[in-house]
């Protein structure tokens, strides 16, 4: 990492550049583009953002709809389209939306999806038949129990272990051309078992791709300390995850959703690690995002960084993260990461507070905190959480 410019007293972090990403040679520069199709969802995740959505939430974008918003970017210059939920495959046109994209032009054609309907090999082979060419799995666990667990769906994990079996059989027949991946959610219930997920994941499922993302407090997760694991717990882990990865398994492993100034020293240190393993810093594609609005309002109005028009909310992912979903406390007025580092998940201050984070400095190339690290994890705050009810829509 090269030092940023010298500053003159604190760095006013609201009228930081808007699309700003750290140079990274490791990263695709096509412009991407994620369209949530609707809220309905063949998984029911503990951890779930969306809590109970209503079934106007829940309802299928239009398929005309979908051809537009497809338009709509490929004129604005995006090459690559990820369909997101809810759950993707449950969208009733959603091989019609993949052949549109692919009729447009765009290159890079991806589904993020919990994968239980892709173990069905004649469905799989539609999808790809239309251009799909990257899926990102959504998986959380190594074994039936953690994964049924964290999902409420019994019998999940043998669905998307066929899946997987599947997805990766064609992708060594070449035809997953932007590759296949897992995503998991890092959370107190299966962050102890990062190593062995790996292994399972690496070793028996042959993945070559594997992205680990720390939990975001909102929903189902809000006020969760048992959901929310503190990032004095999860970083020894993380470290041995690592490890393993430079001197084992020599993977691509990224994970996201952590402040800088919590990873130890020597990654601190190392600016060949930092933009090899901190994903979504280093690797991830510029992303700007389409979901549907709260409410359809006739003209265009702001909600922080998202656009509101026409029934659609329209963002830059990294710029939402960065502004509306995280927090930047005082000690990061001081930082010289700021202008990189994303900040802390809103919902995990109000769980822990601020203890562990603190400014970091640029010392000979190398990153340093200006104060020291904790030594004990903090206790979690009585947080007054949402209600949200579980309701589970059967789709086999």
């Amino acid at each position: 990492m090269s030092a940023p410019p010298s500053r003159e007293g604190a760095v006013d972090l609201a009228r930081r550049e808007r699309g700003l990403q750290a140079h990274s040679p490791h990263r695709d520069t096509r412009k991407n583009v994620e369209i949530n199709i609707g809220k309905t969802c063949n998984n029911k995740c503990v951890f779930c953002l969306d809590g109970m959505p209503t079934r106007e939430d829940k309802a299928f974008m239009p398929f005309d709809d979908m051809k537009a918003e497809l338009e709509r970017w490929r004129a604005e210059g995006h090459l690559s389209v990820g369909f997101l939920g809810g759950e993707p495959t449950t969208y009733p046109f959603i091989v019609e939306s993949v052949a549109y994209a692919r009729e447009l032009g765009y290159t890079r054609i991806a589904l993020a999806t919990n994968a239980m309907m892709l173990r069905r090999e004649h469905f799989l082979d539609k999808l790809i038949d239309a251009g799909l060419n990257r899926v990102t799995v959504s998986m959380h666990g190594h074994t039936a129990p953690l994964e049924d667990r964290l999902t409420m769906v019994p019998g999940g994990f043998e669905k998307k272990v066929t899946a997987l079996r599947h997805l990766v059989a064609r992708r060594d027949r070449g035809l997953m051309t932007e590759g296949v991946s897992v995503n998991i959610v890092l959370n107190g219930w299966n962050y102890r078992a990062l190593p062995k997920m790996m292994k399972f994941f690496f070793q028996t499922m042959d993945l070559h791709d594997l992205r680990v993302n720390f939990v975001r407090p909102e929903g189902y997760a809000e006020g969760n300390p048992d959901l929310v694991p503190t990032f004095t717990d999860t970083i020894p882990v993380l470290v041995k995850a690592i490890l393993l990865n430079e001197y084992h398994f020599r993977r691509v492993f990224t994970f996201g959703g952590l402040p800088l100034c919590v990873l130890p020293a020597k990654l601190l240190g190392s600016e060949t690690l930092l933009r090899k393993y901190a994903g979504d810093l280093y690797r991830d594609l510029s992303t700007d995002c389409s979901v549907r609005a709260e409410q359809h309002v006739p003209v265009e109005v702001m909600e922080g960084v998202s656009r509101v028009e026409g029934g659609r909310a329209r963002f830059n992912w990294q710029d939402r993260k960065r502004f509306d979903l995280k927090h930047h406390i005082e000690a990061c007025q001081r930082c010289d990461a700021a202008d990189v580092c994303e900040g802390v998940w809103r919902g995990y201050r109000d769980i822990y507070g601020d203890r562990e984070v603190a400014p970091l400095t640029w010392e000979s190339g190398a990153a340093k905190r200006l104060s020291p690290r904790v030594e004990q994890a903090p206790e979690p705050a009585q947080v007054a959480r949402s209600s949200h009810r579980r309701r589970l829509v059967v789709l086999s």
